[in-house]
């Protein structure tokens, strides 16, 4: 009995060297292509470098967080049109602006500008929609804002 445990922690301990050796072996062969001869230094490095990338992807984890979290709060959607309100003037000078965030909140600036004076509104838009009329150059600003549409002249007159 005593004979037959010492040949099975022998062969035991065969096959846990053969399966070291197996490792070293293919670790040898890794490291040596590198070039380094000091595997444990080649090893050091390694995990440095991979203790010093986790720390980087947990700060822009972080980042990333605190980004996605005001998103929805930063101005996303501007659309622009240029128009011009009175027959005296040219050049499409005055302009509706909406400026609107990811709830589709934010304002529609109107300036209006003439030969002799310039004007400047300003309206809340809250959904998608404001508590005050909105012209027709706002409304169409705001569907910019919303579509994505590129900036356009309207000729409209008083």
């Amino acid at each position: 009995m005593l004979l037959a445990a010492v040949v099975a922690v022998a062969f035991w301990t065969w096959r846990v060297n053969r399966y070291a050796q197996s490792v070293e072996d293919r670790l040898d062969s890794i490291f040596r292509e590198s070039g380094n001869e000091n595997t444990a230094r080649v090893l050091a490095d390694y995990l440095n470098t991979v203790r010093t990338t986790a720390q980087s992807v947990a700060r822009m984890q972080e980042q990333h967080e605190g980004i996605v979290r005001i998103m929805p709060t930063v101005i996303r959607h501007v659309g622009l049109v240029r128009f011009s309100p009175f027959h005296d003037t040219g050049s499409d000078q005055s302009f509706a602006l909406a400026l609107l965030d990811g709830h589709q909140d934010g304002v529609v600036i109107t300036a209006l500008h003439s030969r002799t004076d310039s004007r400047l509104y300003a309206k809340p838009v809250e959904r998608g929609k404001s508590s005050y009329s909105l012209t027709p150059e706002e409304r169409d600003a705001m569907e910019r804002a919303l579509t994505g549409e590129r900036p356009v002249s309207a000729t409209r007159h008083a």
